[in-house]
């Protein structure tokens, strides 16, 4: 369903969800709304209905109950990285978390309560300040409420396991209008649910995570000719390497950067990034 800002129906909802909400709320005619639609990865040229930036959880469990209530398909963006375009929608609603991005760090209990809508470079910034970690991935500008719900893999996957493995709670907005804290003790159903169950649970609106000692930390990329051997020989010495040492391959066409010579441009590489966390 394509909605037009002067349509009826938009007019309702849109009176509705300014009732209901105190966040941004943009419809199409609005400025910004071409930004505000466009997702990380390109090919996606969807047009929600109306894109809402909530300021709280209050307003997330408002707008699930309106797409409830209207049949509009939902789509929930944390950082707007979804391979599948999962972060927008055509005629739907686009639940943008961007402006929910508070981070409360617990340094001697090593938690971290973090809203959904923050990114993964903004959340380690702030804990690696006190030498602290949570492993997410390998983009910061990432949200951390996708790839924690995706299971996570990152540079601290060998040593830490899966962002998945790090969360210890968290807040959920449900299809029924409640906000609830979910964890072993809690909605232990619905908090399993959540870490690999499937989807379309709710909306997360909080993590609590576990925070990991990590007071240092080397990493660099590795460029090497994409031969049979070479593959068979990267991946033989990655499974034979310690646990503090993650490794994330790409088989891909060399990309013009500067250190390499002009003439590898193009050609078909291993790109490996690599990252040690342990002892120098």
């Amino acid at each position: 369903m394509s909605l037009l800002a002067s349509d009826p129906t938009m007019i309702s909802i849109r009176r509705r969800l300014a009732a209901a909400v105190d966040g941004r709320i943009v419809t199409p005619g609005n400025a910004g709304y071409d930004q505000a639609r466009t997702i990380f990865y390109g090919g996606f040229d969807r047009r929600p209905a109306v894109i809402v930036r909530p300021t709280d959880a209050s307003d997330v469990s408002q707008v699930v109950s309106l797409a409830r209530d209207t049949g509009l398909e939902l789509a929930v963006r944390s950082g707007g990285h979804s391979l599948a375009g999962h972060s927008t929608t055509d005629g739907g609603i686009v639940l943008d978390l961007a402006d929910m991005h508070a981070l409360e760090i617990d340094v001697e209990g090593r938690t971290a309560w973090a809203q959904t809508g923050l990114t993964a470079g903004a959340y380690t910034t702030a804990t690696g300040a006190y030498g602290l970690a949570t492993g997410f991935g390998d983009t910061g500008s990432v949200g951390i409420g996708g790839i924690t719900l995706g299971g996570g893999i990152g540079y601290l996957v060998r040593k830490h396991g899966l962002t998945i493995d790090s969360l210890l709670a968290a807040e959920v907005a449900t299809a029924d209008g409640r906000l609830l804290h979910v964890d072993d003790q809690h909605h232990p159903e619905l908090f399993r649910a959540i870490r690999g169950g499937g989807g379309n649970f709710g909306v997360a609106t909080r993590f609590k995570f576990r925070l990991h000692e990590l007071p240092q930390f080397v990493g660099g990329l590795l460029i090497l000719p994409a031969t049979p051997e070479a593959i068979a020989g990267f991946v033989a010495e990655a499974d034979a390497a310690p646990e503090e040492l993650s490794t994330i391959a790409n088989i891909m066409a060399a990309p013009p950067l500067p250190f390499l010579p002009a003439d590898q441009h193009g050609r078909l590489v291993i790109m490996a990034t690599l990252a040690y966390a342990g002892d120098l």
